[in-house]
């Protein structure tokens, strides 16, 4: 997995999403001050996202949990921050 790939899927499903700015790169800010994701749209892109990643390299992940809400910055903040997430929660995945 890739995070080239990782993050054109959350791209692909965030474009998805009505209300989504016009130009969705890494650099698009999700959720928080500056996010466009309401908590509702925000749960959607995430299970969107998991499907995804499943759907692509058959891996069950789950990236809504204690841990991803408890992080001092949150891994939603923007594309680039929920990619790097989704690289993190699968290599320790792979590697249990």
């Amino acid at each position: 997995m890739e995070r080239r790939e990782v993050i054109d899927i959350i791209c692909q499903v965030v474009r998805e999403v009505p209300g989504a700015p016009e130009n969705v790169d890494e650099n698009t800010r999700l959720f928080g001050s500056e996010g466009f994701l309401d908590s509702l749209k925000l749960v959607n892109v995430v299970l969107d996202t998991e499907q995804q990643i499943n759907d692509s390299y058959n891996l069950a992940i789950s990236l809504a949990d204690d841990r991803s809400v408890s992080q001092k910055r949150s891994p939603f903040r923007s594309v680039a921050s929920l990619a790097d997430y989704i690289l993190t929660v699968a290599a320790e995945q792979t590697q249990a």
